[in-house]
């Protein structure tokens, strides 16, 4: 199900809009404007996002996410008070 973002040539509003198969959107007319509910819509050329394997994140991403989450798990709302503290102080020179 392809996602393709337009936008309305009337107001300027841009949006998202789910296509149940790349079929169907070739197929039919674009989408009204949900804003301003003009028919004068164009399809945009948006980045596209690749994930690793099927769509998740590869291993070595998700031991990073991983670790990530283990570390901030461990910080006490005390720690993180000093370490701001700490940070805020280097700021002011002191």
């Amino acid at each position: 199900m392809p996602i393709y973002e337009y936008q309305c040539q009337a107001c300027g509003q841009i949006f998202s809009h789910l296509w149940r198969s790349i079929a169907a959107a070739a197929g039919q007319d674009a989408p009204a404007c949900p804003h301003c509910h003009s028919a004068e819509t164009q399809r945009l050329l948006s980045r596209v996002t690749v994930l690793g394997g099927l769509g998740g994140l590869t291993p070595a991403e998700q031991q990073a996410e991983n670790k990530q989450a283990e570390r901030l798990a461990s910080i006490t709302p005390k720690e993180q008070i000093d370490s701001l503290r700490r940070g805020k102080k280097r700021e002011d020179g002191g």
